[in-house]
């Protein structure tokens, strides 16, 4: 299961980076709370995933995730290879 993590070197949080997960089924956003105890995740079902967005900017990539009825990912400060990775595993997994 790939599991990719915000780059520190394109801005992101030290102590909580973005983190996505993808597994065959399901896209699983985490992100660590502000006081360090737990996570807040997003999951969506892959099946469920209406578009994929990578919009790059001078620094980091970011990455949004819309989804029929199941909320929206927003991942920020990925390289551009793994926002496109991402991208790619989604894509392969929904046909």
């Amino acid at each position: 299961m790939p599991q990719f993590t915000a780059a520190i070197t394109r801005g992101a949080s030290i102590i909580n980076p973005d983190t996505i997960e993808i597994t065959d089924k399901l896209v699983i956003y985490k992100k660590r709370r502000i006081y360090l105890i737990g996570y807040d995740k997003i999951i969506i079902p892959i099946s469920k995933v209406s578009s994929i967005e990578v919009d790059t900017g001078i620094i980091g990539t970011n990455i949004t995730i819309r989804s029929f009825g199941e909320g929206i990912i927003t991942g920020h400060n990925f390289t551009i290879n793994d926002a496109k990775e991402i991208k790619n595993l989604i894509e392969q997994n929904i046909t």
